[in-house]
């Protein structure tokens, strides 16, 4: 099977990611999978994939495979579809080197392990691999690592690189480029101080035949331990190469991977992190994660599973921060569709969880992202409406737009953070440095009445067009924010303006939003009004996202009528997993792996229905028990919570979704605290 093919078919549960909390390791993003062993294909690996570099929405190569042929036998096992167990795990909660454990079993009964550590250099653009394979018995032996290639930054990409070989400092490179993003890779075996390949080939991915087959098909498919040369070549490439190990038992090998803006640059990022070592580049990136951890406040609850999640959650969060200070949404690829972008909405909440435990540097840095990310001339979208004050739905890293349309929260949301970045530092310089974002936001929202109530806008799940509840609810809570911010600058007429709209969206808030004899009974909906229809309509099935409503927003009461009705029907199995107690987004959600309705729900859906049973008096422990106990089926293999899981809590849906991990950091702090954190002005 091509390269091409195992791209298109392999399952997006990516288990964790590592980069580096500061210097020039912050450019690198890479990320392990864990095969889950199910589907057709049945892989039970681990493997690095979907590196990236300079923008972490820019993948660099899609995969790096590392076989093992044996002459004895006469087989090649590639450690993702032949391993037939795997584990990922980290270093600590603190320190996200991540540790590949592969197992192996060759026709003759003989068996392999494959163990690699994966760590990012903290002063060099450079990914650094220390692998070890080990042997139950003596065969001619050579292991091999090949790349998936293919640069795509994902605007207007042509997924087309040229690679070839070099010789520099007495080691032998892999250098691939598309345009000015480049690699270099390079291995070292410590033991023989071999630094040059034993066959390389760069081949055409999907080739089967002649001087350009891929590497994979001379490697892998060919199987026969040798490698027919060829040193250049362009288009859809990928690369392999091998280091002979005879009949060793135990090897211990290094391979690293330079990034630069020319093939100097990347060679040198590569040479001076082979040079430095692995141990020395370890110690530094143990020493500048934990210290940035000992920067936050830290876990205030004390629970070994809580606090082993609560910091991985934050180190999540701070791997996915991209240099300008953007955090992607979630480093995961399902199928041809990536979430290597930035959604304001999301950030906001990242926000949110950075304030809560002192992490203000990275708060701020995403607060700036917003402001110069706002649309801030008079632009059309394809609907008519001028999106001046606005923010497009999602972006790439540089703050280039993807996705276009008008979602509220996308829009109440950032000056909501403004408000809140300000509150929780105390520096009147924020206040200044983003009122003229946040004004013109507002301006946006005030003209966006429509006779008491927001205009029709995207729902936050992005598929419906209407009075969303969720959306209308941000639009509130952004002109109270706004109103607080336009006071301290004593701008008191305009915060009275934003305050007076805001009471009246809110006195209609349930006019629009609630409904009585709906899908599953009295409960807030989705949308009214749909532009479209939908099974269920959105204007009759409940949807987790108007408890965003009560927190943050602050737009309805937790005890309220409203909103104790809907929560009741969050127990609904058609609403809820079955054998997990995790509400999904609504019921009918068909967004899922296989395009059909399943049976799950949504971690960060769960997290907000909690809080509104935790604060109406309905369930008193919804959130402990999530925090110390439900969540705990929840998580990947290395211990990060996705977007989705299925009937019995486990992954079944792109993980890791940093929304995800920043819900369940603010519900630890909520608990601690005894009230929920970040709450919007009210009135």
């Amino acid at each position: 099977m091509s390269i091409e093919e195992f791209v298109a078919l392999r399952p997006s549960d990516k288990d964790a990611i590592v980069s580096a909390p500061l210097g020039n390791g912050t450019e690198v993003l890479a990320t392990v999978n864990k095969y889950p062993s199910v589907g057709r294909l049945g892989w039970n690996g681990a493997l690095i994939e979907e590196t990236s570099a300079f923008r972490l929405d820019v993948e660099q190569f899609y995969d790096m495979h590392t076989l093992l042929w044996d002459a004895g036998v006469g087989q090649t096992l590639d450690v993702r579809n032949d391993a037939v167990e795997s584990d990922v795990t980290y270093e600590s909660s603190r320190v996200p080197e991540i540790q590949l454990h592969n197992a192996f079993e060759f026709s003759d009964g003989s068996t392999a392990t494959l163990d690699q550590d994966v760590l990012v250099s903290v002063d060099t653009a450079a990914l650094f691999v220390r692998n070890r394979a080990q042997f139950s018995a003596p065969s001619t032996r050579t292991v091999y690592t090949l790349f998936g290639l293919g640069i795509v930054d994902g605007a207007g990409s042509d997924d087309v690189d040229e690679a070839y070989v070099v010789h520099d400092h007495g080691y032998d490179f892999v250098v691939a480029h598309d345009a000015d993003r480049y690699l270099a890779i390079a291995q070292r075996r410590p033991s023989t101080g071999q630094t040059t390949f034993d066959g390389r080939r760069v081949g055409q991915q999907g080739v089967t035949t002649g001087p350009d087959r891929s590497a994979w098909q001379d490697i892998y498919v060919e199987s026969d331990g040798y490698i027919d040369d060829n040193d250049h070549l362009r288009g859809k490439v990928d690369a392999g190469f091998g280091l002979f190990v005879d009949d060793a038992t135990d090897v211990t090998w290094f391979t690293a991977v330079g990034f630069g803006e020319s093939e100097l640059e990347a060679v040198e990022h590569a040479l001076r992190t082979l040079w430095n070592g692995y141990r020395a580049e370890q110690s530094m990136f143990s020493a500048v994660w934990e210290s940035w951890h000992d920067n936050c406040t830290g876990c205030p609850v004390d629970d070994a599973f809580a606090t082993e999640t609560y910091e991985l959650s934050l180190t999540s969060m701070k791997c996915a921060q991209d240099r300008r200070g953007g955090i992607v949404a979630g480093a995961f690829k399902p199928q041809q569709f990536a979430y290597r972008f930035v959604w304001p909405r999301d950030l906001v909440v990242i926000i949110q969880a950075f304030l809560s435990v002192g992490a203000h540097v990275e708060a701020r840095e995403a607060l700036d992202w917003l402001s110069h990310a706002q649309i801030t001339e008079d632009v059309t979208d394809s609907r008519g409406i001028d999106r001046h004050g606005t923010w497009w739905q999602n972006y790439y890293a540089n703050w280039e737009p993807h996705w276009r349309a008008l979602q509220l929260d996308q829009v109440g949301g950032p000056i909501y953070a403004h408000w809140l970045c300000w509150r929780e530092t105390g520096d009147d310089s924020l206040l200044d440095a983003y009122y003229d974002m946040s004004r013109r936001a507002a301006d946006f929202l005030l003209a966006w009445d429509d006779d008491g109530f927001p205009k029709r806008h995207q729902d936050p799940w992005e598929e419906i067009w209407g009075y969303s509840t969720e959306g209308s609810a941000a639009a509130i809570a952004g002109l109270r924010s706004m109103a607080e911010l336009a006071d301290a600058v004593g701008d008191t007429a305009y915060a009275a303006d934003c305050r007076d709209l805001a009471a009246t969206w809110a006195d209609n808030f349930d006019e629009y939003c609630f409904v009585r004899g709906g899908f599953l009974g009295d409960h807030y909906v989705t949308a009214t009004s749909p532009e479209w229809a939908d099974n269920p309509p959105a204007d009759e099935r409940p949807d987790a996202a108007a408890f965003m409503a009560y927190w943050p927003w602050n737009v309805v009461d937790a005890d309220s009528e409203a909103m104790c009705s809907t929560v009741a029907h969050a127990d609904d199995p058609s609403w809820r997993a079955d054998r997990s107690p995790c509400v999904g987004r609504y019921p009918g959600d068909d967004y899922t792996p296989t395009g059909a309705v399943e049976d799950g729900g949504w971690p960060l859906c769960e997290a907000y229905a909690d809080v509104v049973r935790w604060q109406a008096g309905v369930d008193e422990t919804a959130v402990a028990d999530h925090v110390f106990d439900h969540s705990q089926t929840w998580r990947t293999t290395a211990g990060l919570l996705p977007e989705r899981v299925d009937g019995g809590g486990a992954v079944r849906w792109n993980s890791n979704l940093q929304w995800s991990q920043a819900t369940y950091v603010l519900l630890v702090e909520s608990h601690a605290r005894g009230e929920p954190f970040g709450f919007a002005p009210r009135g």
